[in-house]
């Protein structure tokens, strides 16, 4: 009786949540919604900002604007966002760069990872260790012993310190025991053609740039940072196969609000977005550019930006990155 006395009660309890949750929605939104994008306009969260925006409006009765504010790492957009009123009427499509890396490697940020409500996760791409030919590796075993026997000879190229490359490849030098150095390039344009020149032996990147030159025997990719094989390059392990559980770690992005957004206004958006995924031209855009598509609650995308916000925070504070 007492098992069903508290199924009972916790019944009730979701269901004055749904109401709560729909009666201080019903008047929310009254007037168009921005969501600002902290990256120039044509890149993968561009594109997906605006698709998801698009047929958000629809559903929400009110036009959701894009608006690009691009600069400083993402830090530009992002503090525009942290300081608007929490009113669900500015959202910033965030990446792992705003919320998860940049607070354990800048010496001062114009914003804390508190100062915004997680709505919903968008997408997430996987990230990639690539090597150019003439590296004699076929493999992360043999990539390590290699950097072992060369000491400071094998290098990886960057985005920079304390970039998502940079801090990527510290954390497989952590894991493995890899003996390498870091060459800084400024973009992953530049960090894609400097390995395919044979300038620097590896590269840490975002997946979708590397297949072809994978699938062409231009490159050699070696690991992924993902839960799950790819099947463009099916033959590329993920980093969990070969034993490193922790380093399932995507590039990804997701629409976040001011930290005292009211919680109804929060769950609204997050009910809206995620119809948002479904739709068939939204989701096939995303997985033609390599991307998952993974909706999910408001609790989920806090915890996974929690729990890679910490696992930077180890990998970053023993090498005392201070940028301005």
């Amino acid at each position: 009786m007492g098992m069903i006395r508290r199924a009972l009660l916790k019944m009730a309890a979701y269901g004055v949540l749904f109401w709560a949750v729909f009666a201080h929605g019903q008047d929310y939104p009254s007037k168009p919604i921005r969501l600002i994008v902290p990256y120039p306009a044509g890149g993968l969260t561009d594109v997906v900002a605006r698709l998801m925006g698009q047929s958000a409006g629809g559903l929400l009765g009110q036009p959701v604007v894009v608006e690009n504010r691009p600069g400083a790492s993402t830090i530009i957009g992002a503090e525009l966002v942290a300081k608007s009123a929490p009113d669900g009427y500015t959202l910033l499509m965030a990446a792992n760069t705003t919320l998860a890396t940049n607070p354990m490697v800048f010496k001062s940020l114009p914003y804390k990872i508190s100062d915004f409500a997680p709505v919903v996760l968008a997408s997430k791409v996987p990230q990639i260790l690539a090597a150019h030919p003439s590296v004699p590796a076929g493999s992360v075993q043999e990539l390590v012993a290699y950097s072992r026997s060369n000491p400071g000879k094998v290098t990886f190229a960057t985005n920079g310190q304390g970039s998502s490359s940079h801090l990527l490849g510290e954390l497989f030098k952590s894991l493995t025991g890899a003996d390498m150095r870091d060459v800084p390039y400024k973009g992953s344009a530049p960090m894609l053609a400097a390995l395919l020149a044979g300038e620097v032996h590896l590269s840490f990147d975002g997946m979708p740039n590397y297949v072809r030159h994978i699938q062409a025997g231009r490159l050699k990719g070696l690991g992924l940072f993902s839960d799950n094989r790819v099947q463009a390059i099916p033959n590329v392990p993920t980093f969990p196969d070969l034993g490193y559980k922790e380093a399932a770690l995507y590039y990804w992005f997701g629409v976040v609000a001011p930290g005292a957004t009211p919680k109804p206004v929060v769950y609204k958006l997050n009910a809206v977005f995620n119809k948002t995924l479904e739709i068939p031209e939204v989701r096939d855009r995303i997985r033609a550019a390599s991307a998952y598509v993974e909706p999910n609650t408001p609790e989920a995308f806090a915890a996974m930006i929690k729990r890679e916000a910490d696992l930077w925070e180890k990998v970053a504070k023993p090498l005392n990155i201070q940028l301005n």
